[in-house]
């Protein structure tokens, strides 16, 4: 007589329709697997394998399913292939906002200028870019440059101003005539 009896379904002896179940066939990767089923599930009547041990279709030896066989984690770093480092932060990106929004008020733009041509230095050091910093370069120096009009034109009236004051105060109040022009004293 046959140590396993063929089962009711044919097969190995055993209540296993597929026939795969103790000393049966090979499972789909061509090796034995007793006590389970060919999906990697315990045979009928098997239990689970306890806390600790293989999980269903693991063999001794075999990383549980989502492990390295190596004992670190499958799968790439959160910060992508190894070897990656995550994202940087810029160091200029704070800088250069504040450089920006200093060049945009208009006696503090050449603070802003200054800043924001520190703030994109630094981002390049670090192999960065930083467009708030070029904005803030570009603004910046626009409205230093209104500003030092501003203040030449300021200048050049002033010895005018001072002129037509002292004018005003001999000729009187009401419309004089100043070097050929008309100018209403107060």
């Amino acid at each position: 007589m046959s140590e396993n009896p063929a089962g009711p379904h044919g097969g190995s002896g055993s209540n296993d329709p597929y026939g795969k179940g103790p000393g049966g066939s090979s499972g789909p990767s061509g090796s034995s697997n007793p006590g389970q089923t060919p999906y990697g599930q315990p045979a009928y009547g098997q239990s689970p394998a306890p806390y600790g041990q293989p999980a269903y279709g693991q063999g001794p030896g075999q990383p549980a399913y989502g492990q390295s066989p190596y004992g670190q984690p499958s799968g790439y770093p959160a910060g992508g292939y190894p070897g990656q480092q995550g994202p940087r932060e810029n160091p200029g990106r704070t800088l250069g906002i504040v450089g920006l929004i200093l060049a945009i008020i208009p006696f503090l733009s050449p603070v802003g200028l200054i800043l924001s041509i520190v703030a994109l230095v630094k981002s390049k050091k670090a192999g960065m870019g930083n467009g708030i910093a070029v904005a803030g370069i570009i603004v910046g120096a626009l409205f230093t440059i209104g500003l030092v009009i501003l203040i030449v034109g300021i200048i050049a009236v002033i010895p005018y101003a001072t002129e037509v004051a002292e004018f005003c105060q001999q000729a009187g109040s009401g419309p004089q005539v100043y070097e050929g022009q008309e100018i209403r004293c107060p």
